[in-house]
């Protein structure tokens, strides 16, 4: 477990920001659509090796900086193509919490790896670089053309070659990597991360504005005392 008894109280906040998104997704997707489906099999593998590893840093690095990171990076995409009003409400709070759990991962590790060796260091580049690998393969919608009778098989080749897909999954990094790259994680070692965050052709977004520096941007209290505001003078 964590060593620090403000993280375990900023984490039993953080249960309460997760139970609420889930909540609040789950009615608007019982009450504003027809269907839903279960969890991925890539995201169920990859939460299931967080949760079971005893080591308090891993934790932090697969739910706070990994799947965190990416959740970011996919509800801000959703909220910029949305055109459905209450959809881009709902996320534009979600997103400001998920950035604050983000940042919280960011500040708590970037330390902790100071003191780490290459051995330890190259444990989390790799489990980095896997928990990369399964979320990326998360969004081949595996679930959506079983569902529709076709032929995953045959599917899934061409889901890889779209070009169009190729650009969301590469855009769902841009949170991932710039954070990787504040912790320090990217060049440890031989830069072996780096390589591989090349291969899979994410590298690119490494000197994007990391979470800690700009969770204040995404904080969502300004609008809504602005939003008083204006109500009062009207």
């Amino acid at each position: 477990t964590v060593p620090w008894i403000d993280a375990k109280y900023y984490a039993s906040t953080q249960v309460v920001d997760e139970a609420r998104h889930v909540e609040v997704f789950a009615k608007y997707l019982d009450t504003k659509l027809s269907d839903t489906y279960p969890i991925n099999v890539h995201l169920r593998m990859l939460l299931d090796d967080i949760i079971q590893d005893s080591r308090w840093d891993m934790t932090y690095l697969g739910m706070q900086i990994m799947v965190e990171g990416l959740a970011l990076a996919a509800f801000g995409l959703i909220y910029q193509q949305s055109q459905e009003p209450l959809l881009k409400q709902l996320l534009r709070y979600v997103m400001s919490d998920e950035a604050r759990h983000v940042a919280f991962g960011v500040l708590s590790l970037k330390e902790v790896y100071l003191d780490m060796s290459h051995a330890e260091l190259r444990d989390r580049q790799e489990f980095a670089f896997e928990a990369a690998l399964r979320m990326r393969d998360r969004f081949l919608q595996q679930e959506v053309w079983e569902r529709m009778g076709a032929d995953v098989k045959k599917v899934i080749p061409l889901a890889y070659a779209d070009p169009l897909r190729q650009e969301f999954q590469q855009l769902l990094f841009t949170k991932i990597v710039p954070n990787c790259k504040k912790l320090g994680l990217l060049d440890a070692g031989d830069g072996w991360l780096r390589k591989k965050f090349g291969e899979i052709g994410v590298i690119q977004y490494e000197d994007w504005v990391d979470t800690a520096e700009e969770v204040d941007a995404f904080a969502i209290t300004r609008e809504l005392e602005a939003e008083a505001a204006a109500k009062t003078e009207s």
